[in-house]
């Protein structure tokens, strides 16, 4: 069968650009090997965090300042809540990269926040229990975005404007030809003009010939019970604090289900295929450990899950052309911190696809660069 652009991956990237090209009038195709959403990949867990103070670097404060009014524009055509404002609170000591990246990204695109120390914090949110030499950047417009329900939205609202969607059909085969590509699956074989791999763990399988120097790693996310009313969002910012140089764990307050709390990156190295919801007991320790010290209660563990991060050098995305196949749009938003970007990154990878550009300057993102051979 012939499409003008078909999809591979639908979890955050991929389902948002099915939506964004559903909308162009063209023919197109989304497939994935499971059924989106999933809990077999890195777009599930319930929350994930959106925030513009981002440590990572300035460069992503446009792209997430994009994705907001786009976030709201799939609430309002699906008549879901997506977002929730909690607020978002920095920590660590005065020069750790988190709290000095966060006032950078702040103080280089005016972004309003606020400089608080030990005290403070403990008197604005009480579920903190910060040491004397602690501070916060805190911005106001971050929350929680529900990751499995975003990608419902865009699915549903894809599949209303057209859009063809394959759950379970593993892609067996990616093939350039003359006239386009060929996408072999377990079931069958489709023909398109343009092709977008948003794959994730599975991207470097997928197309192999680019030699991406991609690490997939498991990582696990834990839920904590017997958390008292300080915990609850209108109390609690969503939050990721550095308590030790380039160690971080981050946290949500109760939405219903516990206290989330995870460490952001360390996960051990996986085959994608063989991720499983398990919590071992040493990392369960690890993360009350953490709970104990950092946040006033005393944890109790409700349950796990794990995702996979996959991971480029730099820890920045990838968002480019194949080299020698310019129908072919590379997507690897990743690193453990692209969800909140998906609404925007879709739209740029649908303009990848139909018109060979975007209207950012994608050169970060590039494969070329230096930073993703390191």
């Amino acid at each position: 069968m012939q499409y003008d652009v078909i999809v591979i991956g639908l979890g955050a990237n991929g389902s948002s650009a099915l939506w964004h090209l559903s909308k162009t009038g063209k023919k197109v195709l989304g497939i994935d090997r499971f059924e989106p959403p999933h809990q077999k990949g890195s777009s599930h867990g319930e929350s994930r965090i959106i925030r513009q103070a981002y440590h990572e670097s300035p460069f992503y404060v446009p792209l997430v300042k994009a994705a907001y009014p786009i976030w709201a524009e799939l609430e309002n055509a699906t008549g879901q809540t997506l977002f929730r404002r909690t607020g978002g609170l920095l920590l660590g000591d005065p020069q750790t990269s988190v709290v000095q990246g966060a006032r950078l990204s702040a103080e280089t695109h005016d972004i309003p926040f606020e400089w608080l120390d030990a005290p403070a914090i403990c008197n604005r949110f009480p579920a903190f229990k910060p040491t004397a030499g602690t501070v916060g950047v805190l911005e106001k417009e971050a929350g929680i975005l529900y990751p499995e329900a975003c990608i419902r939205a865009f699915l549903e609202l894809a599949a209303r404007n057209g859009a063809a969607i394959h759950p379970n059909e593993p892609v067996i085969a990616i093939t350039p030809t003359p006239n386009g590509i060929t996408i072999t699956t377990a079931t069958t074989t489709y023909h398109t003009e343009k092709l977008i791999v948003a794959a994730g763990a599975w991207l470097d399988t997928l197309l192999p010939e680019i030699h991406l120097p991609l690490s997939v790693r498991r990582q696990p996310l834990f839920w904590f019970g017997n958390a008292n009313e300080n915990f609850l969002p209108a109390k609690m910012p969503v939050f990721i604090w550095e308590y030790a140089q380039e160690k971080m764990f981050y946290g949500f307050p109760d939405i219903g289900s516990g206290v989330k709390l995870a460490p952001h990156h360390g996960g051990r190295p996986i085959a994608p295929d063989d991720l499983k919801p398990d919590a071992a007991p040493e990392e369960i320790a690890a993360l009350a450990a953490l709970a104990k010290t950092y946040l006033d209660f005393d944890p109790v563990y409700l349950h796990a899950r794990t995702c996979l991060y996959t991971n480029t050098p730099d820890e920045h995305f990838i968002i480019d052309l194949h080299p020698a196949y310019p129908n072919i749009v590379v997507a690897s938003p990743c690193s453990g911190h692209g969800f909140k970007f998906s609404s925007f990154t879709g739209k740029l990878l649908a303009d990848l696809a139909l018109e060979g550009k975007a209207a950012l300057d994608l050169t970060p993102f590039a494969i070329s660069r230096p930073g993703l051979s390191a």
